[in-house]
């Protein structure tokens, strides 16, 4: 009899602490001092912190004087800036399971504190978890939410990385900054759990003026014009940064010779409006 309870036990306590997904994320600075946190989603989880995913909070714990770092949670999840102060902190956390929905649109947006950091610091994640189209458009930055498709078009050389396509993540710096109200200050990272659906960094400000078919792609573009604006040009920018002036031929663009990927077509009208989105190249 005893037998049965002790089975029983381990099977309540093994889906009471079980998530659809979740991953270690690796960190280690230029001194060599390691940490590691835990990230992941489960359809049943909530944004507070939710003892039967194992989130414990640790807010009230001091930070080590060594290399560490934290998942910070927000009760108003905004960022603004690249400084922020602690107001609407509620917790810290060393693993964090969100609620996650595979068709829903939404980001997932983390924020991880680094505290005691000697830079370079490199962080590390088994890529081969990422292939799954419910995460597969999964990054990480130093860059502030509002500024990720900046970062990824401009002259920035820590661009959001995509945790499908690498294994690591290199920071020199980074451009985002946590002061608490003892007016400490920690560095931030962002990372956000995203799904194939997600335009994690694109704009849809061209909605009124442009429709694209069909996306994703093989080859072809086609651009649905709307009112009387005209196209004055059109670039194509990988998730690296590199810019390609890409002709327009037949109201549309030829992706034939591009690798498979995602892009961001940038459209300039005669108007002198410009905007982005997103493109997948299958």
């Amino acid at each position: 009899m005893k037998k049965w309870i002790f089975i029983l036990i381990c099977l309540v306590s093994t889906f009471s602490f079980s998530q659809t997904f979740s991953f270690e994320m690796y960190f280690e600075d230029a001194t060599g001092q390691k940490d590691t946190i835990t990230f992941g989603y489960d359809a049943t989880a909530t944004d507070s912190i939710d003892a039967s995913f194992q989130e414990t909070n640790i807010i009230t714990q001091p930070w080590s004087n060594q290399f560490e770092a934290r998942i910070c949670v927000f009760e108003t999840p905004y960022f603004s800036g690249e400084e922020f102060d602690t107001a609407s902190v509620v917790g810290h956390l060393k693993k964090q399971i969100k609620k996650e929905d595979c068709l829903d649109q939404s980001l997932y947006v983390s924020v991880i504190q680094l505290n005691n950091v000697v830079y370079p610091v490199t962080i590390s994640w088994d890529h081969s978890l990422f292939t799954d189209q419910c995460r597969s458009n999964s990054i990480i930055t130093d860059w502030h939410p509002g500024g990720w498709f900046d970062a990824i078009i401009g002259n920035n050389p820590q661009y959001p990385t995509i945790l499908k396509d690498l294994d690591t993540a290199f920071y020199t710096h980074t451009s985002t900054h946590h002061i608490d109200n003892n007016q400490d200050t920690t560095d931030v990272l962002f990372f956000a759990l995203g799904n194939i659906n997600q335009v994690f960094v694109g704009l849809k400000e061209l909605e009124e003026d442009i429709s694209i078919y069909p996306n994703p792609t093989t080859g072809m573009i086609n651009f649905n014009l709307k009112g009387n604006q005209q196209i004055q040009s059109v670039n194509l920018i990988d998730v690296h940064g590199h810019r390609f002036n890409t002709p327009v031929i037949s109201n549309g663009i030829n992706l034939s010779e591009f690798s498979s990927g995602i892009y961001f077509m940038e459209v300039q009208f005669d108007s002198g409006k410009k905007g982005q989105i997103k493109v997948i190249k299958d």
